[in-house]
C-alpha cells in the first residue's frame, strides 16, 4: 500500500517535506527550510547556533523523517524547497534540478558569514542531476514546470496502488514561448503533459497554494512584458535587478533589451552562471569588475560601458554598483528596475533599503513582482487538465480555502 505523509508545508508557505512509502521504498520530494519559522527566533543581530538548533526550532525538518529513505527528489533551489542539505543525517541519494548552478550556490555559501554557511551538503550524499520526462527506477517522472526558479519540476509519481502527482512551485503561464520552453527545459510543462497524455490517471495531487486567497493583483509574466516594454520604450539607460535562478525573467530582459536596441551587460557572477544556459544568446557583455570568474562573453569596464544599456544585476551587488556608476556621472539618465521576487526571506533584502539608495542616486526607480505561482482564477482550469481523485494542498496559508475552491471548479 502507499502511504503518503505531508511531515512539513500543509499549513505554510514553504518547507515542504513529502515522505512516500511503498513496500521496502521510501522517497521524499523536497526537505524545505520554514523561514515562517526561523523569522520567530533569529535576526541580524541572533544567528543560528547550527543545525541541532535549526531541527530543534522546527526550522529544518526532523532526522527522524530521513530514516530508510532510499532517494531525495528536489523540485528547484529556492531554499524553502532545497533546505540545508548538511541536515540530511543518512548517506542515501539526493537529485537535484542542475548540478553546476547549485555547485555555484554552494561556493558562496560555504564563504558566507552567515547562516547560509551551514547549507552544504555533507560528503556522504550521493548528488545526481534531474532527468527530465523519463520514468527512473523509482518510477518518478520529473516534469517541467514555470516557476520564478529555473530549472523546476513537478514530480509523478506511478505507486502500486496509488498514482500521485506533486506539483512543487509553478505557475500556469510561462515568460517563454512553447518552444523557447522545450528548448530551454527538455521537455513541455506540466499542464501540456497532461492534455498530451489523457490516459494518466492521478489520484492524489499535492498541489501548491501559495497565491489563495491573497489580495495580491494577479501580474502574469504577459502582463510583466507590456509594462516592461512601456520602460524600455521610454528610457534608453535601464538597469534591473534579479534573482540569480530566474531565468525565464532574465532570458526575458535580454530579449527586450536586443528589440529596444540596447546594448546588455551582467554585472553579476550568479546571473552570468544562469544566463549560460540559455541557448542562441545575443551578445552580451560582463563587467569585469563585476565578474572575476572566466567566462565566455566579452568584458568591459565600468567606463566603457555605452549610454544605451540594460544592465542586469542581483540585488546583493546593486548598491555597489550604483556608487561605481555614480562616482562615473553614468546615473544623469539611468532608471531602475527593482524585480521582487517570492524568496525575499530566504535572501534577506530590505526591499525598502534597496529603494532608499535609488533615491538617494536621484534614479526613478519602479517595482515588479510577476509571481512564480498560479493565480486562484486558474485553478479551475489546472484540475480540468489534470483531473485528480482528490487533492492534497501544500504550501499554502489557505488550505482549506484551496479544497473548498477545487470543490467548486
Amino acid at each position: 500500500m502507499t502511504q503518503v505523509e505531508i511531515l512539513a508545508g500543509s499549513c505554510s508557505i514553504g518547507g515542504n517535506f513529502v515522505r512516500i512509502e511503498e513496500k521496502d521504498k521510501v522517497l521524499v520530494f523536497d526537505q524545505g527550510i520554514r523561514f515562517d519559522v526561523m523569522a520567530n527566533y533569529y535576526s541580524s543581530y541572533i544567528a543560528p547556533r547550527g543545525i541541532a538548533e535549526l531541527r530543534d526550532l522546527g526550522v529544518l525538518p526532523k532526522a527522524n523523517w530521513y530514516e530508510n529513505v532510499d532517494c531525495i527528489y528536489i523540485s528547484h533551489m529556492h531554499l524553502d524547497h532545497l533546505g540545508a542539505l548538511s541536515n540530511i543525517p543518512f548517506e542515501t541519494k539526493l537529485l537535484l534540478p542542475n548540478l553546476s548552478i547549485y555547485n555555484a550556490m554552494e561556493e558562496r555559501w560555504r564563504s558566507s558569514p552567515t547562516w547560509l554557511s551551514l547549507i552544504p551538503r555533507k560528503y556522504y550524499l550521493k548528488v545526481e542531476e534531474i532527468k527530465p520526462c523519463e520514468v527512473d527506477k523509482n518510477d518518478v517522472i520529473a516534469i517541467p514546470v514555470s516557476h520564478s526558479a529555473w530549472p523546476a519540476y513537478a514530480f509523478l509519481y506511478f505507486g502500486a496502488d496509488r498514482t500521485i502527482l506533486y506539483t512543487g512551485d509553478f505557475r500556469d503561464e510561462s515568460f517563454l514561448s512553447e518552444d523557447e520552453f522545450f528548448d530551454i527545459n527538455g521537455g513541455v510543462d506540466l499542464l501540456t503533459y497532461f492534455e498530451e497524455n489523457s490516459d494518466i490517471r492521478v489520484d492524489t495531487l499535492i498541489i501548491e497554494g501559495t497565491n489563495i486567497g491573497s489580495s495580491r493583483p494577479p501580474i502574469t509574466p504577459n502582463d510583466t512584458i507590456k509594462i516592461l516594454k512601456k520602460l524600455f520604450s521610454s528610457h534608453k539607460s535601464i538597469i534591473v535587478t534579479l534573482h540569480g535562478l530566474d531565468l525565464e525573467y532574465a532570458h526575458t530582459l535580454i530579449k527586450l533589451a536586443e528589440e529596444f536596441n540596447l546594448n546588455c551587460y551582467l554585472a553579476s557572477h550568479q546571473i552570468v552562471k544562469l544566463i549560460e544556459k540559455i541557448p542562441e544568446l545575443p551578445e552580451l557583455m560582463v563587467i569585469d569588475d563585476y565578474v572575476d570568474e572566466l567566462v565566455d562573453f566579452e568584458r568591459v569596464l565600468l567606463d566603457d560601458i555605452h549610454p544605451n544599456s540594460l544592465i542586469l544585476v542581483s540585488h546583493r551587488e546593486v548598491i555597489d554598483l550604483l556608487r561605481d556608476l555614480s562616482s562615473l556621472d553614468l546615473t544623469q539618465d539611468l532608471v531602475a528596475i527593482l524585480s521582487e521576487p517570492e524568496p525575499e526571506k530566504e535572501e534577506g533584502f530590505e526591499y525598502g533599503i534597496i529603494s532608499n539608495w535609488f533615491s538617494k542616486f536621484g534614479l526613478q526607480y519602479y517595482r515588479i513582482r510577476a509571481s512564480g505561482h498560479y493565480y486562484p482564477y486558474a485553478l479551475k482550469s489546472i484540475l480540468q487538465k489534470i483531473r485528480p481523485k482528490d487533492i492534497t494542498p501544500i504550501h499554502s496559508e489557505n488550505p482549506r480555502l484551496l479544497v473548498s475552491l477545487a470543490k467548486r471548479s
